[in-house]
């Protein structure tokens, strides 16, 4: 069962004008959760109270999920690293450990202290200093680690490396973290929850994926770094949307073009890696806007008209100060010809309702669900929930991705563990296969699993390491194919695969599109992107009846039915919370007689509609 580490309730801290932390109600999970917030948010007073450094003024923080464990059962890494200036590197480590040098070794090796491990704080190196604290933690052995911004004077070069190392002790030792950052990238590659603190107060809670692709608001979109927030839509190549919600775009979701027939000249523009920052002006006004986009191919000079185009085609056009957006789909698109949608809740977890996340169908039309708490779940094929059952491990994070092999197993892809995990029809551990890393069979994060008519399975993964890799079904390596990046072949966050007629298909998310392999890894085809179809964060993929492809569009609140030729055959839905809306739709399972289930995460329900 899923745990809480603390309960914070009417927090009040620091003085009365001021306060430092002002928290009406707080539950923090077990797993990995990150502090996100401008300096003096309150992120340090925080994890001060958690640890209990300080004590609140009025309300109660109870600490719930003490366990029984060798070492100690919380370890915390301050702003000032708190060492010891009387002990060496080496003694700082072995003081704390419970076990053999040959740990303490391993740490000081994971952590390239081993040429510094005879040396005292007042030698080293802000950045030495901050590992030495890292690895005294870990050292520890304890079942909660509390880090405030741990890598902040560590060369960026090597931090991969560290996080890495920090990740799989937290896995060996199924251990909870709990780390402020100012870092995006971080917080996305490793927190399965989000706290946000704004002048000592909780603004937002849940997981880095919506908070990055669906932010409320401005200010919080900018949490998870660049966006262009859309405020209003006006008068966007024809279309009349005065009704449309305010969202926001990502760089890589944004397309500057030359165009002579636009409103925009470039006044300035910067290459900064992953994408392009551009300050334009609008008919030739003083006043200019920076907007953030995809890299350009060739640079443009100073003076050069342009357009923006988003995931759906439009030519944006942009009003000083807001971006305006286009409609998700227009009114001549072919409708999904489904009847009225159905919906059901997943049995509540103690407190929580949970989510839905990866689902699929067995040849039996069972419906197998993956929640956010952990849990496996099935239902047979009129709805009755037959079984459920927890996954090995769980309080790191949640897996992804699912789908029934041809003997019965059901394959998960558990990819906060960085495995695949097989189990039998009496859910038991058949095997896992899978470590973290980079190398042939390991992953960082599998996201998605599925297996084609000889039995190969196909595991998709993210989090820098954006692959395919196939297995045999007892999980003996194949092969490999596909990198990060955004040409053809290449991935960025790869959540979705589905085997149909000796074509593999993934659902490229972040790229906005859908691509075609071969069973040996070939690169086939881009069968459907943001220009083609307006596909808009395509995050599953599943195979209809007919052999078309059905996808959840994560970033548009709504459900694509696509040829394998990349035609739209129809598409329900919109963003919202009411019926025949979804919010942040993860997964998507189809029957063979032509039941669509979607996992409708943000809704917290179940969707389910009947083919026509």
């Amino acid at each position: 069962m899923n745990s809480e580490l603390w309960n914070l309730q009417k927090i009040h801290f620091g003085p009365v004008a001021r306060p430092r932390l002002q928290i009406e109600s707080l539950s923090i999970p077990t797993g990995v959760t990150a502090i996100l917030g401008k300096s003096g948010a309150g992120k340090t007073s925080l994890l001060n109270l958690l640890v209990g450094f300080e004590k609140p003024q009025h309300g109660t923080l109870s600490q719930l999920h003490l366990e029984e464990t060798q070492g100690l059962p919380l370890s915390w890494v301050p702003p000032d690293f708190g060492l010891w200036p009387h002990l060496t590197v080496q003694q700082h480590l072995q003081v704390v450990a419970s076990e053999n040098d040959t740990h303490v070794d391993e740490l000081l090796q994971e952590f390239d202290l081993e040429t510094v491990r005879d040396q005292k704080p007042e030698t080293l190196s802000m950045g030495e200093r901050a590992r030495v604290a890292v690895a005294r933690a870990l050292a520890s052995q304890s079942k909660i680690v509390v880090m405030d911004e741990p890598f902040a004077h560590v060369d960026p070069g090597r931090v991969d490396r560290y996080w890495q190392a920090l990740r799989k002790h937290l896995v060996t030792k199924n251990a909870s973290l709990i780390f402020s950052s100012h870092s995006p990238q971080v917080v996305m590659r490793e927190a399965g929850q989000v706290l946000c603190l704004d002048q000592g107060k909780v603004i937002w809670q849940g997981d880095p994926q919506s908070l990055y692709s669906s932010p409320p608001s401005k200010s919080l979109a900018l949490m998870m770094g660049p966006a262009n927030w859309i405020e209003n839509a006006n008068s966007i190549a024809g279309i009349s949307d005065p009704d449309a919600k305010p969202r926001c775009l990502r760089p890589e979701q944004v397309a500057l073009e030359e165009s002579e027939t636009a409103n925009f000249t470039i006044e300035e523009s910067w290459f900064v890696g992953s994408h392009q920052e551009t300050e334009v002006s609008l008919n030739g006004q003083q006043k200019t806007e920076t907007f953030y986009h995809r890299p350009l191919t060739k640079p443009l000079p100073k003076g050069t008209k342009v357009a923006f185009r988003v995931v759906t085609s439009c030519i944006l056009f942009i009003s000083l100060l807001m971006l305006n957006g286009c409609r998700e789909s227009s009114g001549d698109e072919p409708r999904l010809r489904v009847g009225k949608p159905d919906q059901f809740l997943l049995p509540a977890e103690g407190a929580m309702l949970p989510a839905a996340r990866g689902m699929t169908f067995s040849p039996e039309e069972d419906l197998l669900i993956l929640d956010n708490v952990g849990r496996v779940l099935r239902y047979d094929s009129a709805g009755k929930l037959v079984i459920k059952w927890w996954m090995p491990d769980y309080d790191i994070g949640r897996p992804e991705g699912v789908c029934v092999m041809q003997n019965g197993h059901i394959a998960i892809a558990d990819t906060h563990y960085h495995r695949v995990v097989i189990f039998d029809n009496q859910c038991n551990v058949v095997r896992m296969f899978g470590e973290s890393g980079h190398a042939e069979g390991q992953f960082i994060y599998s996201s998605a699993v599925t297996q084609d008519a000889d039995g190969f399975l196909y595991v998709a993964e993210y989090g820098g390491n954006d692959r395919v890799q196939k297995f045999t079904a007892e999980g003996e390596f194949v092969l490999m194919f596909g990198a990060v990046g955004t040409e053809e072949g290449e991935f960025q966050r790869p959540s979705g695969l589905v085997w149909h007629d000796g074509v593999i298909y993934v659902a490229d998310a972040i790229n906005n599109r859908i691509q075609a392999f071969s069973p040996n890894g070939k690169f086939l085809r881009v069968v459907a992107d943001a220009n083609s179809t307006g596909l808009y964060y395509p995050y599953d993929i599943a195979i209809g009846p007919d052999g078309s492809l059905f996808v959840p569009e994560y970033g548009a609140g709504r459900i694509s039915q696509i040829s394998i030729e990349g035609e739209v055959i129809g598409r329900y839905g919109q963003e919202g919370r009411g019926e025949g809306q979804f919010w942040t739709p993860w997964g998507i399972a189809v029957s063979q007689s032509g039941k669509i289930t979607v996992a409708d995460t943000g809704n917290r329900r179940v969707v389910e509609l009947q083919m026509k």
